[in-house]
């Protein structure tokens, strides 16, 4: 199958106290389903790709602009599976890519919820997220990266994971990241790598509102919450499987809570209890849970 470029760009405004979609235009296999209507004039939009995955070559490229007010939440239907970059070990690699860019206007607010990254063996993937933002915007951006098919025993055999995000705030650059994983030169399961962990997820919270009494409520909140998270080991289990966590605050109007386990669903669990302090105590609106 020959390598594409699947492309997605939208454009939202806020109008008569709704969020629209104002323009869209998608490009096989990326698609937006039919937006739903959410609380207090929310919308949000399901991303949909016909594709099994992400295959040697293609390359995703995603632009999103939301106009002043507008407030969107983003998501897709299922995992994002990236595949191997060659069909045999004498082939030339095929690096597949995803690149999304996003402008946010004055007062608005995007929520970027999407189901977790699965790189399978031999893959080659490069993701690249860049956002600008006005006075006033807010920004909520997860992202949750699995090793592989791990209930095959793909654990780390992927060839070559690098990502790259940075938010420009008013014109200042106040974020950016960059990680390269290569598990065939460097053991993941290394100290001072991954050590005992597999599984790592992040939230984003980028806002002029977020200060250092706003990280504290959101540590103390999980702190009380976490433990209702953990899944009990079976007895079969020597060491059981690690749940970790830590909060930053950022350079300037933001934190990042990284977290480190061995299973997704309990790392997403723990960014969905983090999601809803967020929601509840920035955005003055309820926890959501999405149907998928």
């Amino acid at each position: 199958m020959p390598s594409l470029t699947g492309c997605l760009s939208a454009v939202f405004c806020h109008m008569e106290g709704q969020t629209r979609l104002a323009g869209k235009h998608h490009q096989y296999p990326l698609k937006i389903a039919k937006p739903f209507p959410l609380e207090d004039g929310q919308l949000g939009v399901y991303v949909m790709d016909a594709s099994p995955g992400i295959l040697a070559g293609d390359r995703y490229v995603m632009d999103w602009r939301v106009g002043e007010g507008a407030q969107v939440l983003i998501t897709n239907q299922s995992y994002t599976k990236v595949h191997p970059a060659r069909k045999s070990p004498n082939e030339e690699a095929l690096p597949s890519s995803q690149i999304q860019t996003f402008a946010l206007g004055r007062n608005s607010c995007v929520e970027y919820m999407p189901e977790p990254l699965m790189l399978y063996g031999d893959a080659v993937f490069e993701s690249r997220t860049e956002v600008t933002m006005e006075e006033g915007a807010v920004l909520l951006f997860s992202d949750v990266v699995t090793p592989g098919r791990t209930l095959r025993g793909e654990v780390f055999r992927f060839e070559k994971y690098r990502s790259s995000f940075s938010v420009n705030y008013a014109g200042e650059l106040i974020y950016s990241s960059r990680q390269q994983l290569e598990p065939g030169r460097r053991r993941a399961d290394r100290l001072g790598s991954w050590g005992r962990y597999t599984h790592t997820g992040s939230l984003y919270v980028f806002s002029d509102r977020v200060d250092a009494s706003f990280v504290e409520g959101l540590r103390q909140a999980l702190e009380h919450g976490a433990d209702t998270l953990r899944i009990e080991v079976p007895p079969e289990e020597d060491v059981p499987r690690p749940l970790d966590y830590g909060i930053s605050q950022t350079y300037k109007h933001g934190l990042v809570l990284s977290a480190m386990g061995s299973r997704s669903y309990e790392i997403q669990g723990l960014l969905d209890l983090a999601w809803g302090f967020v929601r509840r105590e920035l955005l003055g609106r309820p926890p959501l849970t999405i149907r998928k």
